[in-house]
């Protein structure tokens, strides 16, 4: 039980580690004044380029996965239950960073790392697609709450995945429903602002 909650702990603390925030202060940026003040990859790359925002992106999907997956492959963990909760521990700890006064990014890298330990490439690739598609979509640029509407629709694809995933291993891999729905509340809790505005404004460009 203590190695369980050790697991949970040390996955929080890697995720809680805002590596954007840190290269802002190194490089002398103040990330809250950047678009929406939100201290993530997304803002660093506005602010100091596409170097730094790799940099950032590859750093916050990497607190995702580990240390988590080295537990996994030594052994330590593994009970489906417990890998769920240590990776939904780590997305909390971005979202909530201690480093920040429990507050922090959008969570959306790291989820790509949690994901990635519980579904390998699977669920990262159909958040991914649903990204890029977007993205084409609006080539130009997008806007806060446009972008908190392309996270929405990438989870909302990414649920009938996890219940085939369910159903397929005749309801064993029920920890993916769990870590989606605790994922999935932290992404909403973090975009209901930026996505609140985004259908407000549609609302009112059809009147």
């Amino acid at each position: 039980m203590w190695v369980n909650l050790l697991v949970i702990l040390l996955q929080f603390l890697s995720g809680s580690i805002m590596y954007s925030y840190i290269i802002a202060r190194i490089m002398k940026v103040d990330l809250s004044q950047v678009r929406d003040g939100n201290p993530g990859a997304s803002n660093l790359w506005r602010a100091l380029g596409w170097k730094y925002g790799v940099l950032a992106l590859l750093l916050d999907y990497l607190k995702g996965v580990f240390p988590l997956a080295i537990f996994i492959s030594l052994g330590i963990v593994k009970d489906n239950l417990i890998i769920a909760l240590s990776a939904l521990s780590g997305v909390m700890g971005h979202a909530f960073s201690p480093m920040l006064g429990f507050k922090g990014g959008k969570a959306v890298a790291v989820s790509f790392g949690a994901w990635s330990v519980l579904t390998k490439w699977e669920a990262p690739t159909i958040l991914g697609t649903v990204f890029t598609i977007f993205t084409l979509i609006k080539p130009k640029g997008t806007t806060v709450g446009e972008d908190a509407y392309r996270v929405f629709l990438g989870y909302i694809f990414l649920l009938p995945y996890v219940l085939y995933k369910i159903f397929l291993s005749g309801f064993k891999d029920l920890h993916l429903l769990l870590f989606y729905i605790g994922n999935f509340a932290i992404i909403l809790y973090k975009h209901y602002k930026d996505l609140w505005g985004y259908f407000r404004e549609r609302e009112s460009n059809k009147l």
